[in-house]
């Protein structure tokens, strides 16, 4: 049974693309009332239309995460737009692939700063709203494997960055537990995104998704589906917790896999240089 989330208010970032985009729809779906905080507000419009036509309820507001200014900014909108905020699910992330000496200062900083600092600057903003939220407040991250579960050669940077963002879920869940508020993280493996299919390619994607134990990448609306029960008060006894959804990546590796990314990741690096 599909969890009425009617009455709710939920932030979204990265809400225009990907994962992001899949949460948001969901919780639309859900009867929830969602603001889509994105850098690049066409594809948030496109989001919100798609969930207007579906019969749902959204904004977008254009927020780039890695600035503290844009984080408040964003939560300042979702209570003047709905009057408060009951959830908020952290899916933005922009940081490069690459190992040591691969990411410059100003990229690596960035895309910290959009992956772990803003945690900590939308938890922050949003604390005294998520405290009065009327069943709990939620804040949930979208984190990785990588960085936390396993290290991916040649993605140290952005493993990096998740490993903090893991780190700071489980200390700011003790922070914030008196008042009602928990805060958990979604730790994916391979998931058919946006950003999976530019770094991969369709082949790529289907070849690395082939050594996936249960056989395939896994998809936004898998991550939509683990959002909605931590935002549920079927979720009231977890807090400062991680989900690991990689379909068993880590518990089994098959040969080829790395192969397959190392591959890829080169190709892109070639690219750009």
């Amino acid at each position: 049974m599909m969890e009425d989330f009617s009455g709710k208010t939920v932030i979204v970032t990265g809400g225009g693309k990907g994962v992001g985009r899949g949460v948001g729809k969901a919780f639309a779906a859900a009867g929830a009332q969602v603001m889509l905080g994105a850098r690049t507000i066409s594809f948030a419009e496109e989001a919100q239309a798609e969930i207007a036509a579906a019969g749902g309820i959204a904004r977008c507001f254009p927020a780039d995460i890695a600035q503290h200014a844009d984080c408040r900014a964003l939560v300042e909108a979702t209570i003047e737009a709905f009057g408060g905020v009951d959830i908020i699910v952290h899916a933005a992330a922009d940081i490069p692939h690459g190992g040591l000496g691969d990411v410059d200062d100003e990229r690596l900083e960035a895309g910290f700063a959009s992956i772990a600092k803003a945690a900590w600057w939308l938890l922050d903003a949003a604390r005294p709203h998520l405290a009065k939220a009327a069943d709990g407040g939620r804040f949930i991250a979208i984190g990785s494997v990588n960085g936390t579960f396993n290290v991916v050669p040649n993605m140290t940077a952005y493993g990096m960055a998740k490993a903090a963002l893991d780190a700071f879920v489980r200390a700011a869940a003790g922070d914030v537990v008196g008042e009602g508020i928990t805060v958990n993280a979604i730790n994916p493996g391979l998931i058919a995104s946006d950003r999976a299919r530019a770094v991969l390619g369709e082949d790529g994607l289907a070849a690395y998704g082939s050594t996936v134990p249960v056989g395939r990448a896994g998809t936004p609306e898998d991550i939509a589906h683990a959002c909605l029960f931590l935002a549920s008060a079927r979720s009231d006894y977890i807090t400062g917790t991680t989900i690991k959804m990689d379909g068993g990546s880590t518990v089994a590796a098959p040969a080829g896999r790395n192969e397959i990314l190392q591959e890829r990741l080169k190709l892109q690096r070639g690219k750009a240089s």
